[in-house]
């Protein structure tokens, strides 16, 4: 895990724009504190300087200095900020060089690059480190673009080819390594974070009121590939580009093309080989996820996701025979709205666990909330993402660089409430009644609901999906159309998992944790879990009013209170409390607004809002 910098300029890179880069990749020095990386490439013949800083590695020898550089002698510039992982060594450092003068800059982490590895032996390829960038360098000379349907991983990079003279640049089959670009004619920069950006004066010049009024009118962030800033775009997620730079025209976009798409055809497995293969992959999963040559931890919510990677870890542990204790990491209000302690403790109880509770009502001031919000890159929705930093500062604070955490199970297991009522309308709408009524009145029970409230929201839904289908109401977020619109669990999964849910939580999940120099990981996000999860039937999913069943059904060793709890908190926090706390504070940032207040009747969202403002004046 890493940040990183790309910087093409046509008419050939000066000292000022060296300093620059420089300022940028000072910028996310955070994303990696362990050494700083800078090679300057002559595209046309190949030709490179490394560039020395103060925090080049004292084994890279052959480098220059800034005032060395004769302007205009090159045209592309590789940066690198390094957090160590795998190959703690600098051989491991970056931006690195295979032996054709092909040159990458990496972020992310490939899990099953010592698979890979073997497979390219076997095809001749030779090695001279143990890292994953090199796998991807191999990889990329032997296999071309097809290199990346062998990664299993996340990951954001940049690729010279010297031979070809061009550009290849891939984001992961979810995005959740970040990449960002800005172009015109003539240049082209492309970097993980949005304020790297800041250090090229003149590059963002206006705000996007479209990304603004979503955000604050409906709430959305990351839906769609614009950014707060008109001239800043996000790399695709499932993508990549090749082009060649002595035709670069500032048309990135037109040369980026899909190398991955999510299942749609049902498996024929029956419900007990489902459950044999879910656990095989969720298990392989954390295996791979727990390959480190660094201390590793977990997240810990008390809920159903973060206990099954939990529990797969301590099986893991106990095949291995493995004496190392697991330390698990947990957010906690005490006597609060959303407090789920009661539950983080069971497990604590059940697997020994060396857990660690944090309060991050203990730790708020507002110097840590505007510099929450500066690592974000933009506003937030709820204080929930607040107590995911401070989850983050204590990890690194006691020493680990890599937590595992639960993210994407709600998402393709169906976790969310509203999967539920998408899940009943579906079976009203293709006239499954039986099905309907039957799981409509164990859900009744479970949530202790009335059957006239069910049928009440039920029949709200049919109405607002006659009425998106008839005719589409432009005063709405366009996801909210879709969502109406969808009359399959499937869709409603697939609109959550590409636009309307994870793609904020994994940028979360990315800022909060390199706000620490913390690499989260995902391990129901590892792509084979994917593709099962979308080619399972709807009742799998859900089945009796459970839903997420079939890790319900699987995960037999977790204790029942876990396995069947009733309530769906998500990660909740006590806003309200929150507010109430701080109100004369965060009311201050509201004056930074604007002509912005009336768009929006949410005042966290507002508050959020105005810190970055105040943070991003143009």
């Amino acid at each position: 895990m890493c940040g990183i910098l790309t910087y093409y300029k046509k008419q050939g890179l000066f000292r000022e724009d060296i300093l620059k880069a420089q300022k940028s990749l000072n910028l996310i020095k955070h994303r990696g504190p362990d050494g700083e990386g800078m090679v300057l490439i002559n595209t046309l013949t190949g030709v490179y300087k490394v560039i020395k800083t103060d925090e080049t590695p004292k084994e890279i020898t052959d480098w220059c200095l800034v005032n060395d550089i004769i302007n205009g002698e090159f045209d592309l510039l590789f940066g690198h900020r390094r957090l160590s992982i795998i190959e703690l060594s600098s051989a491991g450092h970056q931006p690195m060089m295979d032996e054709l003068g092909n040159w990458i800059t990496f972020n992310g982490e490939i899990y099953n690059y010592l698979e890979i590895k073997e497979e390219l032996k076997v095809l001749g390829a030779v090695f001279k480190t143990n890292s994953d960038t090199e796998v991807i360098l191999k990889a990329y000379q032997y296999w071309g673009a097809n290199c990346l349907s062998k990664f299993n991983g996340m990951w954001s990079f940049v690729i010279f080819n010297n031979q070809l003279k061009s550009l290849f640049a891939s984001n992961d089959r979810f995005g959740v390594k970040p990449l960002y670009y800005t172009e015109d004619s003539d240049t082209i920069i492309m970097v993980s974070e949005p304020k790297q950006i800041v250090a090229f004066p003149g590059k963002l010049n206006s705000y996007n009121q479209n990304t603004i009024h979503d955000f604050l009118k409906f709430g959305y962030l990351d839906h769609n590939l614009e950014t707060f800033y008109n001239e800043l775009n996000r790399f695709p997620n499932s993508s990549y580009c090749e082009f060649n730079l002595s035709n670069y025209i500032g048309k990135l976009n037109s040369t980026i093309k899909n190398y991955y798409t999510l299942p749609n055809e049902i498996s024929n497995l029956d419900f007990k080989n489902a459950k044999e293969k879910f656990r095989y992959l969720l298990q392989d999963s954390v295996k791979l996820r727990m390959r480190s040559d660094v201390p590793y931890a977990f997240a810990l919510s008390g809920g159903l996701d973060s206990s099954a990677i939990l529990y797969s870890a301590y099986n893991i542990n106990k095949e291995q025979k493995s004496n190392l204790n697991i330390e698990s990491f947990s957010a906690v209000f005490y006597d609060l709205e959303g407090d789920e302690s009661k539950f983080m403790k069971i497990i604590e109880s059940d697997m020994n666990l060396k857990a660690n509770y944090i309060e991050p009502l203990k730790m708020f001031n507002m110097n840590e909330f505007e510099n929450h919000i500066y690592h974000q890159d933009s506003p937030v929705q709820s204080t929930s993402y607040f107590a995911e930093y401070c989850i983050a500062k204590k990890v690194s604070e006691k020493g680990f660089k890599v937590l595992l955490v639960g993210q994407g199970a709600d998402e393709i297991f169906a976790g969310y409430h509203h999967h539920f009522y998408t899940y009943i309308k579906s079976l009203f709408i293709h006239i499954n009644l039986f099905k309907l009524n039957s799981e409509m009145r164990a859900y009744a029970r479970l949530k202790n609901m009335t059957m006239k409230s069910l049928r009440s929201r039920l029949y709200n839904d049919l109405k607002q999906y006659v009425k998106a289908i008839c005719k589409e109401d432009s005063s709405q977020n366009k996801i909210i159309t879709d969502w109406q619109k969808v009359k399959n669990l499937d869709d409603i999964l697939k609109l959550d998992f590409k636009k309307a849910t994870l793609p904020v939580y994994l940028k979360s999940d990315d800022r909060d944790g390199m706000a620490f120099s913390i690499e989260s990981r995902h391990p129901f996000l590892d792509y084979r879990l994917v593709d099962f999860a979308f080619s399972l039937p709807d009742d799998f999913k859900i089945r009796h009013g459970w839903q997420k069943n079939i890790i319900r059904e699987t995960m037999t060793e977790m204790p029942m209170e876990i396995r069947y709890r009733k309530d769906k908190k998500g990660f909740t926090t006590p806003q309200d409390h929150w507010l109430s706390k701080y109100k004369n504070e965060l009311m201050d940032y509201k004056s930074y607004l604007n002509n912005y207040k009336s768009i929006s009747s949410d005042e966290f969202r507002e508050i959020s809002l105005g810190v970055w403002l105040k943070q991003n004046k143009i």
